[in-house]
């Protein structure tokens, strides 16, 4: 049981996004996604969540070879992913941006309130270490609630796997440890998370296994109580990755 992308790759045009990229994510583990901007961290994801298909290579769940055409091919398979906008409804309660596009009906077409209601409040309590009342409309949450709210939205319909985009990225320190809490609490209940993230110190404070990615490719991988900050800086940066790829120097004696 697991998310096993082997060799992937992707162009666009005859610029290599992405080249012979190895990544898994198992249930119940943490991995978190570094690199900086044009790493190639956005065009890995899209092709694990159907947004794009790969040029080259296999996409494996659960022991099943999958091709995913769309988004809604990758949430069938189990996988959902909550990007950073979090696509929330201002205009709507906490319950109907839950059931947004999935709306539960009557045979004649009424919309089971209660229902829905009750439903998004048991996902909540499930997951959030602070109790987010339903009927409230999303324009007067905090923003560690709206993370709270979109990842309900993700949770409730039969998904194995969660793909977080910048997360705590924009939040308050204390939105942004209650997010943590949040995604700790996903690992608990046996979900395999990736996290993407340019904070270190969150990726540290939240993962099981570092997965750094530098100019397309996997630039290094830690497990994550064993590495330290400036280690995974260093493969960020690309200099970990050069040292360890350059030959040792010629014996002059």
């Amino acid at each position: 049981m697991a998310i096993e992308m082997t060799g992937i790759s992707k162009s666009y045009g005859a610029v290599k996004a992405i080249e012979g990229v190895d990544f898994t994510v198992e249930p119940g583990e943490i991995v978190g996604l570094v690199g900086d901007n044009g790493a190639g961290k956005s065009t890995l994801i899209k092709c694990l969540s159907g947004v794009l298909q790969p040029d080259e290579g296999e996409i494996v769940v659960d022991g099943q070879r999958r091709q995913f055409r769309t988004p809604n091919e990758a949430r069938a398979a189990g996988i959902e992913t909550l990007y950073q906008d979090l696509a929330l409804s201002d205009g709507l309660n906490v319950a109907m941006n839950v059931f947004l596009g999935r709306e539960v009906t009557t045979r004649g077409g009424w919309l089971k309130f209660r229902e829905m209601h009750e439903h998004a409040s048991r996902i909540i309590n499930r997951f959030s270490i602070r109790e987010v009342e339903t009927t409230t409309y999303v324009k007067n949450i905090s923003g560690g609630q709206r993370q709270v709210v979109a990842l309900a939205r993700t949770l409730g319909f039969g998904s194995r796997y969660v793909i977080l985009d910048e997360p705590t990225s924009a939040l308050s320190p204390a939105a942004a440890d209650e997010v943590i809490e949040v995604v700790r609490n996903l690992r608990e209940e046996g979900f395999g998370v990736v996290m993407i993230t340019h904070n270190v110190p969150h990726a540290f404070e939240t993962t099981d296994r570092i997965v750094v990615m530098h100019l397309g490719e996997i630039a290094g991988e830690r497990v994550t109580r064993e590495a330290t900050h400036q280690e995974i800086v260093s493969l960020v940066m690309g200099a970990q990755r050069i040292a360890d790829e350059s030959p040792p120097p010629a014996d002059r004696s």
